[in-house]
C-alpha cells in the first residue's frame, strides 16, 4: 500500500494534478472517514487557500473552495496548532495526531496514553497552558469544525514543508484514533509528498514567471524575441510576431551571424539567457521597431481617416502601451482611451488591437 501510494507522487510526470487520487487513496489506507489536503498563500495583508482537495465530505468543491478561503482570509497567528506563515520546526514534515477542539470541552486535556498522543508534547505547552491553548483553538476554529463536521473527530496530519515554508496541510480524520500502524504509513510517505509537493510549487512558480516574462517583453514597446541556440523562436511579444510574419527568417539569420562574431549591425541585439541544465536562449530585440512602426503610423492614419488624437492613441499602441499607460500619457480618463481604440479598430477594419499591430507592421 505504502509502494502504490508513493508511486502515485514519483512516477506520475510532472504537470500532473496527482493530489486529488491521493487525497482518496489516503482516505482508504488509514482507514479515515475523511481526507483533506490543503495549501495557503501566505500575502501581507490576507491569506489565501491556492489549492484544495479532499474526500468524504459533502460540499460542493466551489462552496468548499469558498469556505475554507473565506476562514483562510480572516486568520492570523497563531492559527489553530500551528503558524502557517512559519510552522514550528518541531511540526515540520511530521505526522501529528490529536483531538479536534469540542466545543462543549471546558476540561483541559487528559495526558497521553501512549506515543501515539504526543500533541502537548510535540508543541512544547507545558501542563498549566494546555486548557487556554485549547480553548483558544476552539474559539478560532470551532466554526469551521463544526461546519464541516469535523468537531468531534481525531485528525492525524503533516504540514509538508520546504524548510520553514508549507507546502500544504495533508491529513485524515475519523471518529476513533489512529493506530500506530497508521501513523508509520503517514510517516514513511512524508518524503514522497515533500517531493511532489516542491514539484508543483516549482510548476506554479514557473507559469508566473512565463506570465511575467510576457509582460515584460510587451511593455518594451519593440519587437523581441526568446530564441533557442539553434535559432527557433521560442516566445515573441504582439510587435514581434507581426514582423514574423513579415520575415519569418531574419531572426535566425542574424542569431547564426552574431554566434559566428560576424557584424549584424545595430538593429538587432542579442542578451544569452543562462538556466542551469537547459540549453542557450537568446533574447533578441530589434531596437530601431518604434520608429519604423511611428512611420507608418502618420501613413496609415490619413489612409483611415483618424483623427489627430486617435493617430497619437494608435502612436501608443504599437509601442504596446496598455489603456491605462496612454490615458496618463495623454491626461484622460481610461474610458477615453477605450472610446478612441474602438473608433480606430473600425477605421482599419480589424477585430483586435493585435491584429491592429500587425496590420501597422504588415503595411507597405
Amino acid at each position: 500500500m505504502l509502494e502504490d501510494l508513493r508511486a502515485r507522487l514519483d512516477l506520475v510526470e510532472p504537470g500532473v494534478d496527482v493530489l486529488p487520487a491521493l487525497v482518496e487513496a489516503l482516505r482508504e489506507a488509514l482507514r479515515a472517514e475523511r481526507s483533506l489536503a490543503y495549501g495557503v498563500d501566505i500575502g501581507p495583508e490576507r491569506y489565501q487557500l491556492s489549492f484544495l482537495n479532499y474526500s468524504g465530505f459533502s460540499l460542493e468543491p466551489r462552496v468548499a473552495h469558498a469556505s475554507l478561503d473565506g476562514f483562510v482570509g480572516t486568520r492570523r497567528d497563531p492559527w489553530g496548532y500551528f503558524n502557517p506563515a512559519n510552522p514550528q520546526p518541531s511540526q515540520r514534515n511530521r505526522e501529528l495526531q490529536f483531538h479536534a477542539p469540542g466545543m462543549e470541552e471546558t476540561a483541559p486535556p487528559a495526558p497521553p496514553r501512549d506515543d501515539r498522543f504526543t500533541l502537548w508534547k510535540t508543541l512544547g505547552v507545558p501542563m498549566e497552558e494546555q486548557a487556554r491553548l485549547q480553548a483558544q483553538v476552539r474559539a478560532s476554529m470551532g466554526g469551521v469544525l463544526q461546519e464541516y463536521g469535523l468537531e468531534r473527530m481525531m485528525f492525524l496530519r503533516v504540514l509538508v514543508c520546504e524548510g520553514p515554508a508549507l507546502l500544504g496541510w495533508v491529513g485524515a480524520m475519523r471518529s476513533e484514533p489512529f493506530s500506530s500502524r497508521e501513523l508509520r504509513l503517514l510517516r514513511e510517505l512524508i518524503p514522497s509528498m515533500q517531493r511532489r509537493l516542491a514539484l508543483d510549487a516549482r510548476l506554479r512558480e514557473g507559469g508566473m514567471l512565463h506570465a511575467a516574462l510576457e509582460a515584460a517583453l510587451e511593455a518594451l514597446g519593440q519587437a523581441a524575441y526568446v530564441v533557442t541556440s539553434t535559432g527557433r523562436v521560442a516566445f515573441a511579444n504582439s510587435l514581434g510576431r507581426a514582423r514574423l510574419e513579415q520575415d519569418s527568417g531574419r531572426v535566425a539569420e542574424a542569431l547564426k551571424r552574431h554566434l559566428k562574431g560576424e557584424p549584424i549591425g545595430t538593429e538587432l541585439t542579442f542578451s544569452p539567457l543562462r538556466l542551469t541544465g537547459a540549453p542557450a536562449h537568446y533574447l533578441a530585440i530589434i531596437q530601431n521597431e518604434p520608429q519604423q512602426a511611428l512611420a507608418r503610423v502618420h501613413t496609415l492614419s490619413s489612409g483611415w481617416g483618424l483623427t489627430a488624437r486617435e493617430m497619437e492613441v494608435l502612436g501608443r499602441l504599437v509601442r504596446g502601451e496598455s489603456n491605462k499607460a496612454i490615458a496618463l500619457h495623454l491626461g484622460c480618463a481610461e474610458r477615453t482611451v477605450e472610446v478612441h481604440v474602438t473608433r480606430i479598430l473600425a477605421k482599419a477594419q480589424v477585430e483586435s488591437r493585435s491584429a491592429l499591430i500587425a496590420k501597422c507592421f504588415l503595411a507597405s
